[in-house]
């Protein structure tokens, strides 16, 4: 009876993994294939002004509103 259990347990345990194994192989041949006919675009990343002065008052009325909480 416990052999019975464990054989069914194993064929389970195969039978899962076996469809994790194909459902990851099947995601990155889709990722690949939409990759490769659809490519991101790259955007420009935005540069802000070097106006460290203003930037570092921001940042210590920020710090200390979040200290007095």
């Amino acid at each position: 009876m416990i052999n019975v259990g464990l054989i069914i347990m194993a064929v389970g345990m195969l039978v899962v993994f076996a469809f994790l194994t194909i459902m990851v192989v099947m995601m990155r041949a889709m990722s690949g294939l939409i990759l490769k006919f659809f490519p991101e675009k790259e955007e420009p990343v935005p540069v802000r002004a070097a106006s460290a002065g203003a930037d570092d008052a921001e940042v210590a009325v920020a710090i200390a509103a979040a200290c007095s909480l």
